[in-house]
């Protein structure tokens, strides 16, 4: 098994499908830390997010990163929104 396929499977734990309850996976890049660094966010219809961080990637990555995207919404149906990558 490798690092993608334990992502997906800390993703599908922790997709409860409770009432009233949003949940995506948010991929970000921090430029500073050159890291990429996957987020699973979920909230309450009208009360706060919460973000805990499930995975890291090195920088070089970055570019299979679209991919990974269709994947956890394939295997998981959960929403993956990508961060602006454009200026890296």
């Amino acid at each position: 098994m490798n690092y993608d396929d334990k992502l997906i499977e800390e993703i599908k734990k922790r997709f409860t499908k409770q009432k009233n309850t949003l949940y995506w996976v948010r991929i970000v890049y921090q430029r500073y830390s050159k890291q990429l660094n996957i987020f699973f966010e979920y909230a309450k219809i009208g009360m706060a997010t919460h973000s805990e961080q499930i995975g890291r990637y090195v920088e070089s990555e970055k570019d299979r990163m679209p991919e990974l995207a269709k994947r956890i919404k394939k295997e998981t149906n959960v929403n993956v929104e990508l961060g602006d990558f454009r200026w890296i």
